[in-house]
């Protein structure tokens, strides 16, 4: 089990150093200008997509899942060189965790749990609700479709992605810092668990990037993706702090929350899903490998 969790920890840690470098080189075009029969051109998504709430929009959360977990992994060469080097740092974060913990645990302060705390209301859970409801209905009142997309694939990316990380939780049930026991610690897959033991991956972090990769995604400018971002990092994070997460937890989190919700942007930008998330059975191991293609 200890190995097959450093093989997902390696390859998420892959995808999240290397895509993020490539990403701008994979950007789509402007989208074409609107014709003059258009009486309301905001209504238009990006790239020329709209997206509502109506049936096709849950029909899309069937579609984009099985394109998601269907999506082969299909890296060349150069792609296996650079797995094999990152796969050393995620061996190394991994057998890490205890030293991160306890340091992180020795150098906290009560400032930093409140902020931490405060903008954790705001990246998960708390106020998400509010402020993509409040997002999807200021598009709703001012025509703005781009609003209303962004907000409506933020809450896809938001389930989907709280479906990957529920599979993967059930499959390790790895248990929480704040248990005493050593970070090595899994009992293995099973239906049944407690809160004590669905350490990996952090639903906090995981969450909180699903929405804001999307957000930063529709709004790509010089202040909107360091915001969202900004408030996922110090989501994920927060919980390492509060002792609820090894960092791993939180690092593979993160990195499935943003691949998610980067694969349900592009499958509305009518390109390859490129992330694959697939079962993965080898003798008693079970779990989900998370690959993406290049």
């Amino acid at each position: 089990m200890k190995i097959l969790l450093i093989g997902i920890t390696a390859c998420t840690l892959v995808i999240s150093l290397v895509v993020p470098a490539l990403s701008a080189a994979d950007r789509e075009g402007p989208a074409p200008a609107p014709s003059s029969q258009e009486v309301q051109p905001a209504k238009v998504a990006p790239d020329g997509e709209l997206v509502e709430f109506n049936r096709d929009y849950f029909k899309g959360y069937v579609t984009d899942f099985n394109s998601i977990l269907a999506s082969p992994a299909r890296w060349d060469a150069s792609d296996w060189i650079t797995a094999t080097v990152i796969t050393g740092a995620a061996v190394g974060l991994y057998d890490n965790d205890a030293k991160i913990q306890t340091w992180v645990q020795d150098h906290k302060t009560t400032t930093a749990n409140n902020i931490g705390d405060d903008v954790t209301g705001l990246g998960h859970g708390k106020y998400t609700p509010a402020l993509l409801g409040g997002m999807y209905l200021y598009g709703h009142v001012a025509g703005d479709g781009k609003a209303r997309k962004t907000a409506l694939l933020s809450v896809e990316s938001f389930v989907l992605t709280g479906i990957f990380v529920q599979t993967i939780k059930y499959s390790t049930h790895r248990h929480r810092p704040n248990t005493g026991d050593p970070y090595h610690t899994f009992d293995g897959p099973s239906l049944h668990g407690t809160n004590a033991t669905s350490s990996f991956p952090s639903g906090h972090g995981s969450s909180a990037f699903a929405v804001a990769t999307v957000i930063a995604s529709e709004y790509d400018n010089a202040v909107v993706p360091p915001l969202a971002y900004g408030v996922a990092t110090i989501t994920a994070l927060n919980r390492v702090m509060h002792n609820a997460h090894w960092s791993s937890d939180t690092f593979v989190g993160a990195a499935i929350g943003y691949f998610t919700g980067k694969a349900i942007v592009a499958s509305h930008r009518g390109r390859d899903n490129r992330l694959s998330l697939a079962p993965m059975m080898e003798e008693s191991n079970i779990g989900v490998i998370l690959t993406y293609t290049f």
